[in-house]
């Protein structure tokens, strides 16, 4: 695949590994990572549509049924930035984070936000989608809550901005949820059924 010249000069050729890290391995001396998961080491970063192609084909090739590009360079980055693709068969356990805040730019797709109580009640589900569709497209939480996304089209994209550094131990899953795939779908399916569905953002009192 060529990259045009903007994405060249950031990331290089998609075949370049001196460029980027992935299948835990780089000839920059990059760290161990999962197939799906890729790395920036350029001063600059642009992301183009060449990117999103390749991104999908990474996720339907993986058994997490997902990839991403991390803009950011390294996982004690005070700030980490990702564009997420997912596919509408990914599956993400309730969890929560102790001390980060995360938020979410829908770039292509829908997909459902449930947020739950600390003893498992699905207390709201937003629906996003991009801001052409009219649809919630920007999201932050800013506290300790559990909860999930739930993909609603074939593939969902999205800029993810977090706080760093990224520690796995520091998401906590929560223990009334099930861990096994198809018992997590239909619990997750639920709660978003039974949740308040919020499809309207909130309104800032000068725009009122």
């Amino acid at each position: 695949m060529k990259e045009p010249e903007a994405a060249q000069r950031c990331f290089g050729s998609l075949l370049d590994e001196s460029i980027w890290v992935h299948s835990g391995f780089s000839s920059s001396g990059g760290r161990v990572t999962m197939n799906e998961v890729f790395y920036n080491h350029e001063d600059l970063a642009f992301v183009n549509n060449e990117w999103i192609a390749f991104l999908k084909r990474r996720a339907q090739q993986s058994p997490l049924r997902r990839s991403r590009l991390c803009l950011h360079r390294s996982h004690n980055d005070l700030v980490q930035q990702m564009i997420i693709v997912m596919c509408r068969d990914v599956l993400f356990r309730p969890h929560r984070h102790r001390v980060k805040t995360e938020s979410f730019h829908m770039i292509e797709g829908s997909l459902d936000i449930i947020l739950f109580s600390d003893d498992g009640r699905p207390e709201r589900a937003v629906r996003m989608g991009t801001a052409a569709s009219g649809a919630i497209f920007c999201h932050r939480l800013s506290v300790s809550q559990f909860h999930a996304v739930l993909p609603r089209t074939d593939f969902v994209v999205m800029h993810e901005i977090t706080t760093g550094p990224w520690v796995k131990e520091e998401a906590e899953f929560a223990p009334w949820a099930p861990v096994a795939s198809d018992a997590l779908r239909i619990f997750l399916e639920n709660s978003a059924a039974q949740a308040v569905v919020s499809s309207q953002a909130l309104i800032p009192e000068m725009l009122t």
